[in-house]
Formats: structure tokens, C-alpha cells, sequence
């Protein structure tokens, strides 16, 4: 490995792999000069090229990434090289160290670091204000990413491979293949440090690497661009199946922070696969790993069972619940409020799915007739008024009804959902319950012909 610890930039520019890379980076349509790109630099060879070109460039504001996975005991030396290099070029040097002894049983090493990488990544993009995050992935790290997620059985979404860009994240050097980067790396004596456990088998990348693809390679000069071209067709096909999900079904489903609601007629007869490309869709704001066969066919059978009350357990810790008129999709791991919200005039307020709003016009119910009730406001201005989840034992006076009746039976003879029950706000003024909120209010808080000052109760779903 060369002493070297800058790059020659009149060499690199030079160089045909900068003119490639140049060409490659004004694909990129959102890339604008001088925007600050966060780099994510190993040390390793890859990503000191991607370093290298991205230097030599000369027009965007470069910060850079690096995190030390302590997972050799020359990591040290690979952190040393690439803050020696940021040092002796001026440009902004971040790095984390994470701790192998943390990773949780039945996790990957490979996810582990990927995670916690992406974290820290994001992290100083923020810190930094950086516009991007680029990765030195380049095209035989496609072909094997391809082949692993066909091991797996991971569907369509698994041929896609790695996108080039997937919202922050840029990947310019998909195009390359390993051997031009090698190349030009040793023709311009670019520092880098070779990372030993990458020849280890037991890795099941570096298994696919030494065993097929490198072989494979040898005898089929052109296989990363024939499989690279593969999978610009295979993520077309999912780009053309999205956009019609996106354009004509998503639209028409009631969706709130942490829920959606799917009617079944709108869903019954399409394919499978785009019903479990819809869920997928629908959760991709907090869900964004390869899905394996193994849970694409648990999600089919769900959707081919019509028992109303069956639920389906999602990744990630959402729960799918099949209802009468609907499939209800639920992030169980949000956690509702633990204690009663305040609600006072003029002053919104938000509670588990819904802003809730007290306000006072006395007006013709609107369509949305169970979220919006008007009430008596004589009889709650000097009360106590707090929004709050139902318990067990909790009962009211149903509007129309003489006697009370607990929350529970009245849901039950409201037909309403597992999900829902399970979210249900109540109001109370004074601890009594005055309103099932978005189902009926009190008997006695209704408006009368004595009626002298009239309050009116608004809820509504939160926006996305």
C-alpha cells in the first residue's frame, strides 16, 4: 500500500474513470453544485476511490463518514488512514465506534453494521446540514446482493437489488465494476486499507463473492453489466406496478399516522402480488427491509382467509386485522398516551390517531357526523374537561338511552374493531364520561330548546 496520503487530483481528472464518473454523477437529477454530500468512507478500496473522484471533481462541499465496527483488531488503522487523508485535505472528518458485543441474538453482522451505519450516517447529515449520502457500492456488489436476495427468495422487490439513489442516499459507482475500480485505484496510487475478513467464506457475501460471481466473472466478461441491465428492468416492472398502486388505490384508503384501513371490495379479485405490494406501501414510511418469501406467502394466505376477526402479524410490529367492510392495518408498537389530555376552547389538541378541537358555533352537523357533536356548554364550562382511553369498567349514558351502559357493551353493539377498541378515547367532564369519541355522546350534555350556549366537538384524523 503506497505511503501516499492525498490524492493526485491532475492525475485523477486525467483519468477515463473520472470522465465516467462525471458522466455517471449528471444522472443525478436532484445533484446540484455546491451541495454538501456526507461520504461514507471505510478506508477500504471502493470507498477511497469514491473519495478520490468525488475530491478531484472540485464542486460539491464534501463532508466525511466513517464508522469503526471493531470487528478486527486493525480497525483502528483503517479510522487513522481516512482522518489522516481528511486532515491533510481540509475537508470535515466525523467517525463512530460501535460495539460488536451489542448485537442481538438472532441478528445478522451484516444488518447489524448496516443499521447502525445508516443511524450515524443520517446523523451528521443533520448535523452537517448535508444535502446527500453517497455509498461506494459499486456493480459487482449488485450482482451479489441480486443472488443473495434470490437465495431468499425475497420476490421482486429482491431482483431490484440495490437502488441508485433511495431518497437521501446516493450510489454513483453502480455502474463501475469491481475491476475498473481496482484498476484505476492502483494506477493513480490511491491510499486504502484491505479489509482481511473479506476473504472469509463463512461471510455469506464473501461466499457468493470468491465462489460464483469472481469465477463467474472470469468466464463472462460482461455480467455485471448484463445483470446490472436486468435489474433496471426488473425495478421498471415495480416502478409500473407502484405507480398504479400509488395512482388509483392508495388514494381511495383512509390512512392516519399509524393506521390504514383497506376496503375489502376494492382489493377483492386483484392479484396477490399487488395486494402485498399495496401493504408494503403503505407501511414503507417505517418499514424498509427486503421481505422474504417466507412472509410474502404468510400475507397471501391472510388475504385469501374471509374470517372476519383473523389477524396477521406484519414486521416491524404492525398487525393486520380483517373486519367486516375492511382490512385494518395497525403499528402496534405505538404507544398510546399514558395519561388524560386537557381540552380547553380554541386550543387543538392530539390524542392517539386524532386532533381533537372544542369550539363554539352552534351549526348543521356536517357529513362527518360522529366526529363533530354539539353539546350543551351551560353544563360543562366550569368542568374539567380531559380526553382520555377507555378502561375496563367504564360506562355512560348513551344519547336516546334512559339508563347507562358500560364502554364495552356499547362497542361491542357498535360493531367496532379490535384495533379501534384497543384506541378508543373517551371525554369526561369531571371524570363522567361525556362523549365515546367519534361515536355517540351523553344524554345529558345533548342540546335542548333551553339550549343558551352551544360548544361544539371536533376529530380529526392526523395528517400523514
Amino acid at each position: 500500500m503506497s505511503k501516499l496520503q492525498t490524492f493526485n487530483k491532475k492525475l485523477i481528472q486525467l483519468d477515463s474513470i473520472f470522465h465516467k464518473f462525471t458522466d455517471e454523477l449528471a444522472t443525478f437529477s436532484d445533484l446540484k453544485k455546491e451541495n454538501r454530500i456526507i461520504v461514507a468512507v471505510s478506508g477500504g478500496m471502493d470507498s477511497m476511490a469514491l473519495f478520490s473522484l468525488l475530491h478531484s471533481r472540485e464542486k460539491f462541499d464534501l463532508v466525511i463518514a466513517h464508522v469503526n465496527h471493531h470487528l478486527r483488531e486493525d480497525s483502528n488503522k483503517d479510522e487513522s488512514l481516512v482522518q489522516r487523508t481528511c486532515r491533510s485535505l481540509g475537508i470535515p472528518f466525523f467517525s463512530t465506534s460501535l460495539n460488536p458485543e451489542k448485537i442481538k441474538k438472532g441478528e445478522s453482522v451484516e444488518q447489524w453494521g448496516r443499521t447502525n451505519r445508516y443511524r450515524f450516517f443520517n446523523e451528521v447529515m443533520e448535523k452537517t446540514k448535508a444535502n446527500w449520502i453517497m455509498t461506494a457500492h459499486h456493480g459487482n456488489d449488485q450482482v451479489e446482493t441480486v443472488l443473495m436476495n434470490l437465495s431468499r427468495q425475497s420476490g421482486i422487490s429482491g431482483l431490484c437489488g440495490i437502488g441508485k439513489q433511495t431518497k437521501n442516499v446516493m450510489r454513483p459507482l453502480l455502474g463501475f465494476t469491481k475491476k475498473e475500480l481496482t484498476e484505476f485505484v492502483m494506477r493513480n496510487e490511491i491510499p486504502f486499507r484491505e479489509d482481511s475478513t473479506n476473504s472469509e467464506l463463512s461471510n455469506p457475501r464473501n461466499f457468493i463473492r470468491h465462489t460464483v460471481v469472481n469465477p463467474w466473472e472470469n468466464n463472462a466478461q460482461n455480467l455485471v453489466t448484463g445483470i446490472q441491465s436486468s435489474v433496471n428492468h426488473f425495478s421498471e416492472w415495480k416502478d409500473a406496478l407502484d405507480y398504479f398502486i400509488l395512482g388509483t388505490l392508495i388514494p381511495k384508503i383512509h390512512q392516519s399516522v399509524n393506521r390504514f384501513d383497506i376496503p375489502i371490495k376494492m382489493v377483492q379479485g386483484l392479484p396477490n402480488m399487488v395486494k402485498v405490494r399495496l401493504v408494503q406501501l403503505l407501511m414503507e414510511a417505517t418499514y424498509h427491509e427486503r421481505w422474504s418469501k417466507h412472509q410474502i406467502e404468510l400475507l397471501k394466505s391472510f388475504f385469501k382467509k374471509e374470517e372476519v376477526g383473523n389477524q396477521h402479524i406484519l414486521p416491524n410490529g404492525w398487525k393486520l386485522l380483517r373486519d367486516r367492510k375492511s382490512i385494518i392495518g395497525k403499528e402496534t408498537a405505538h404507544q398510546s398516551p399514558k395519561y388524560p389530555v386537557k381540552l380547553v376552547p380554541g386550543h387543538p389538541v392530539d390524542f392517539n390517531d386524532y386532533r381533537y378541537e372544542l369550539v363554539f358555533s352552534r351549526q348543521e352537523k356536517s357529513d362527518t357526523a360522529q366526529n363533530q357533536e354539539q353539546v350543551d356548554w351551560t353544563l360543562l364550562k366550569d368542568q374539567k374537561l380531559e380526553i382520555r382511553d377507555w378502561t375496563d369498567g367504564d360506562y355512560f349514558q348513551p344519547l336516546g338511552m334512559e339508563g347507562h351502559q358500560k364502554i364495552s357493551d356499547f362497542l361491542i353493539n357498535e360493531k367496532v374493531d379490535q384495533f379501534t377498541k384497543e384506541s378508543q378515547a373517551v371525554l369526561t367532564a369531571n371524570g363522567e364520561i361525556i362523549w365515546v369519541c367519534g361515536k355517540r355522546i351523553a344524554d345529558w350534555v345533548k342540546l335542548t330548546p333551553h339550549t343558551q350556549e352551544t360548544a361544539v366537538l371536533n376529530r380529526t384524523f392526523l395528517p400523514l
